[in-house]
């Protein structure tokens, strides 16, 4: 018998009723702390003007103190441009002088101590461990050391949250985000400040994921569109905050610890979160379960279905030793998971899909987090100003996809998002270069929309490839799409460090530029892709294969089933083949072979029979891929079918 059908009760009790708007709330405070933590680089990572200190001097400042302070940096600091009116100092040399100093310096050395403007920020991760010149690249690997916690946490929690409950995975994670969190602050050493943050982006996104799936698993069918963009906003809304901490809170240390501090809130009700009623009727949990469905009817004022939960709770008696004997099993499962997930890319139509959606992971991810990194460096303003521009842009996002997402369909409108976006941003990179100073505002506004775009099409990618992934495969097919979507937001960063290398115009360009190219390329080759909407998913990979086809442009008949029945002794056989009426192309016709007394009738004995069954579906010479499949198939049936003749009748 069935599970109950958690679905069928939301309905009545309320899909998504008071119970769920207030437990939505407070699970998705961990979606703000989310989006704090994933975007704090922007200000922890902050490089600020610097210039070598001056050798001998003690109270060395990068601010001018005095005309003969001044004196000695002009003394002692090269100028970048070589025009000492220009004020802008070589970040990483000193002038080198002989004994004697009155010598004109003639070469340059690296310097190994530094001073910074203060003005801004008055101390900050690349501040505190001197991140800069020949160690300027530590900064990106930092941010890519959160990306791979992040890729690391998804797996780890995930498995967590489906074994032992999605309550427990969220606040496992949230007791190590606020050890990580507050850690981080009084890292001792950089290599400490790698580790913490690799641990801060895992719990980070464990958390986060949990929250999601719990919020997902509460409500009903027809609101999971909408709590599930909603989702999404959280993060947005967790940078904004994150924009206005950094705005009061000039130290990164005090920072991060005032960014950690909701998840600390989140402890203080534990006890008020449920755990999912879906997971535990899964787990044959089901009184625990039909307590939570209860206390969600109550709170929503709504009736509670008794006789629904009464006929199918009976089926829950046997589920915890369906799933010892299905656990006995998990090896062979996993095999066949990776086995079906690797027949994704042997076969040219699926694999074409994946490396497109995977490109669409990457494109989205480096695109978002890498014109959100670069906020600071728009005309608009500071970088506070940017970075609000820059993550409200996810709002209008939010919306357009909530109003034409089951209107346009998934293909159009990710498309639409992309090539948008990548379009946007290659204008961004003809008014850096040829427009005059005072209209750089139409830089902000092209790039702004590339945002917008980015925005939509992270959203859109993560329903879009849930989808197309056929159900057999879609965990893992989601687990690699998250990696590829990690590898995009660490290009991103290591795009932003070249950025601040080139400098000047074309460093402003060099983001935009390759943004741009890729949502463009990303975008068109999602036109590749078979819409998803008001369609039925695929479930297996032969399902995956056969998605998509038009029929309107299949001229040919419907395959006509030719059935064969014979016996051999007591056994009685059946085979079932297809064949196209005026097509000469066969898939496959079964001949009986060996003695026996063929009959198209049911054989009638008093002796036990056994049946033998063989389906293969019609496949036409488009899909040789599918086709070949059916062969091999075919193949291994008839070797049995030899193996059989020789040994005699069949027994079961």
């Amino acid at each position: 018998m069935a599970r109950p059908n958690v679905d069928q009760i939301l309905r009545q009790i309320g899909e998504f009723g008071i119970f769920q708007k207030l437990m939505y709330l407070l699970v998705n405070l961990l979606g703000i702390t989310h989006g704090a933590r994933m975007m704090i680089a922007e200000f922890m990572l902050y490089n600020p003007q610097h210039r070598c200190a001056l050798p001998g001097y003690k109270n060395d400042t990068y601010e001018v103190q005095s005309a003969e302070h001044e004196s000695l940096v002009n003394h002692f600091v090269p100028n970048a441009t070589g025009n000492q009116e220009d004020d802008v100092y070589d970040h990483c040399h000193l002038y080198s002088y002989s004994s004697d100093p009155n010598h004109v310096a003639t070469s340059t050395e690296k310097c190994d101590r530094w001073v910074y403007d203060t003005s801004l920020f008055s101390k900050t991760a690349i501040t505190e461990f001197d991140l800069v010149c020949d160690d300027s690249l530590l900064g990106s690997h930092s941010q890519t050391s959160q990306m791979v916690g992040y890729f690391i946490g998804v797996l780890v929690f995930g498995a967590i949250g489906d074994k032992f409950g999605r309550k427990t995975a969220m606040y496992l994670s949230v007791l190590v985000y606020i050890v990580g969190g507050i850690g981080l602050a009084w890292s001792p050493s950089y290599a400490v400040f790698v580790v913490l943050r690799f641990f801060n982006g895992a719990s980070s996104a464990g958390a986060y994921t949990a929250a999601c799936v719990l919020s997902l698993e509460m409500v009903g069918p027809n609101k999971r569109l909408w709590v599930g963009v909603l989702i999404h906003g959280t993060f947005a809304a967790g940078a904004v905050v994150l924009d206005f901490m950094a705005y009061f809170i000039r130290d990164w240390t005090l920072l991060t610890i005032v960014a950690t501090s909701p998840a600390i809130f989140a402890l203080s009700y534990w006890w008020l979160i449920p755990e999912s009623p879906r997971w535990l009727i899964k787990k044959g949990r089901t009184e625990e379960a039909d307590r939570i469905l209860r206390k969600m009817a109550k709170f929503n004022g709504t009736h509670f279905p008794e006789d629904l939960m009464q006929q199918q709770a009976v089926s829950e008696k046997e589920p915890a030793e369906k799933s010892d004997a299905e656990g006995d099993d998990t090896a062979g499962k996993t095999q066949g998971v990776l086995r079906d997930f690797l027949r994704m890319f042997t076969y040219r139509v699926l694999l074409i899909r994946n490396l497109v959606l995977f490109l669409n992971w990457f494109a989205v991810s480096m695109s978002y987090y890498g014109l959100s990194f670069t906020a600071d460096q728009l005309a608009a303003g500071d970088i506070f100003t940017n970075f609000l521009l820059s993550m409200s842009m996810d709002l209008p996002a939010n919306v357009l996809v909530l109003l034409l997402l089951d209107r346009w369909g998934r293909r159009p409108l990710h498309t639409v998002s992309m090539v948008m976006g990548g379009v946007a941003c290659l204008i961004g990179v003809l008014t850096t270069m040829v427009a005059p100073d005072e209209y750089q505002w139409v830089t902000v506004v092209v790039a702004m929309l590339g945002k917008m775009g980015s925005s939509a099409g992270f959203i859109l990618v993560y329903i879009y490839a849930s989808e197309l992934f056929p159900t057999t495969v879609r965990s893992a097919g989601m687990g690699v799409s998250s990696a590829m979507a990690r590898l995009g937001s660490i290009v991103a960063s290591y795009v932003q460090h070249g950025s601040l290398e080139l400098g000047g115009a074309p460093g402003k360009c060099l983001p935009l530029l390759v943004f741009g190219a890729v949502c463009l390329g990303a975008g068109l080759l999602t036109l590749l892709l078979p819409e998803t909407l008001h369609k039925d998913l695929p479930d297996t990979v032969e399902d995956g294969l056969r998605f998509g086809r038009d029929p309107a442009k299949d001229e040919r008949p419907e395959p006509v089933k030719v059935v064969e029945r014979f016996t051999m002794g007591n056994v009685e056989i059946e085979m079932e083949s297809f064949q196209s009426p005026g097509d000469n192309t066969t898939i496959h016709t079964h001949q009986p072979q060996g003695n026996g007394d063929v009959a198209n009738h049911r054989a009638s004995s008093d002796e036990p029979t056994s049946r033998k069954r063989v389906n293969f579906a019609f496949v036409d010479d488009e899909g040789r891929d599918a086709a070949d499949l059916v062969l091999r198939a075919v193949e291994e049936s008839d070797v049995k079918d030899e193996q059989a003749d020789e040994k005699g009748p069949m027994k079961e």
